[in-house]
């Protein structure tokens, strides 16, 4: 999509819907030229942006898709990325794709968890300690695996319990899991509570935003709806926490006063 697209697409949409629209970014915006996002004036209203794990198999922490981050920063916009992996990526180098669904109950959570490490690594958070980035279904692997994490392999044979060798060597300026837990997550576990215990032991609070996958469940979304909110209740915390979670968060960073 460039610009004159861009441009012919504001002028034939009414203008109410268009500024709607335009709250939450499509991932599609991450496969035009970065300066052009910057000349057609979506980001001023904007209350956040959405995209993908990867664009068409790129990864998000290329330096091409760096400007995303900056405007995203720059703006104080949150921005939501989703895991994107499909049938046809196999489980196995040995055949051609995924089987009883495996891209999507394991891949997804996998995806997440490899965009967002690789973003860590690239540097990104020193660059931005600001930036607001929501990870889908609580963070995917990252709240279970935090100890894996703060352990690398490396770490085991080269490095010291307080030492990554793979952060050294890329410059990162804190721990590793340091980073991780500047992350969000939405509060995605299809209303499992050992999940969302799990999720907010390590996220915390202040770090998890309401979101119940609705309406992608066999009965229009009543299922993942209500298995959510009682994942929260179930959490050991004041009720005043609780509604950070259900509302607060999202109020906050959404800027909705």
């Amino acid at each position: 999509m460039n610009m004159d697209k861009i441009d012919l697409f504001k002028h034939f949409m009414p203008k109410e819907f268009f500024d709607k629209l335009h709250h939450i970014i499509p991932a599609i915006w991450c496969s035009m030229p970065l300066p052009a996002c910057r000349r057609c004036g979506i980001w001023t209203n904007a209350c956040g942006i959405q995209i993908f794990t990867n664009v068409q198999g790129k990864p998000l922490s290329l330096p091409e898709y760096h400007q995303l981050f900056e405007i995203a920063a720059a703006h104080d916009l949150p921005v939501w990325v989703h895991p994107m992996r499909m049938p046809d990526h196999a489980d196995y180098a040995s055949e051609d794709k995924s089987e009883d669904e495996i891209w999507f109950t394991f891949g997804w959570p996998y995806e997440t968890t490899a965009c967002m490490t690789r973003l860590i690594y690239s540097g990104l958070f020193d660059t931005l300690p600001e930036l607001k980035i929501i990870t889908h279904h609580m963070g995917g692997m990252i709240p279970y695996f935090a100890d894996k994490i703060a352990l690398g392999f490396s770490q085991i044979f080269n490095g010291g319990v307080d030492r990554n060798p793979v952060a050294d060597m890329r410059g990162l300026k804190k721990a590793p899991i340091e980073y991780y837990k500047m992350l969000y997550g939405d509060t995605s576990t299809n209303g499992s509570v050992s999940a969302m215990r799990c999720g907010h032991d390590f996220l915390t609070t202040d770090h998890c935003v309401f979101a119940p996958d609705s309406p992608l469940d066999p009965i229009g979304g009543a299922h993942l709806i209500g298995g959510t909110i009682d994942a929260i209740n179930a959490l050991e915390i004041p009720d005043a926490e609780k509604e950070t979670i259900f509302s607060g968060n999202a109020r906050r960073l959404l800027k909705l006063h």
